[in-house]
């Protein structure tokens, strides 16, 4: 698992101004959202607990919330539809 947070975390590093950087945010969120399907069944706690310092449990934080967290609750809401 920590390969798959390293990835996470150097793709979100590399991605720099993504309000800006279209192409860049872009190309950013479809490699997070693969990763993501690795992680799908870890809660936040185990996710951000390969958090090395304060700024890489920050990104862990928002990756989990935005790729994660997100595709869980809709996962959800689809099956009871």
């Amino acid at each position: 698992m920590q390969t798959t947070i390293d990835k996470i975390l150097q793709a979100i590093n590399e991605c720099k101004d993504p309000i800006k950087n279209t192409q860049s945010r872009e190309k950013r969120d479809a490699i997070l959202s693969e990763l993501s399907a690795e992680l799908i069944d870890k809660t936040r706690e185990q996710v951000e607990g390969y958090a090395r310092n304060e700024d890489e449990a920050k990104s862990l934080h928002w990756f989990y919330t935005r790729f994660i967290s997100n595709k869980a609750k809709s996962s959800a809401s689809k099956m009871m539809d």
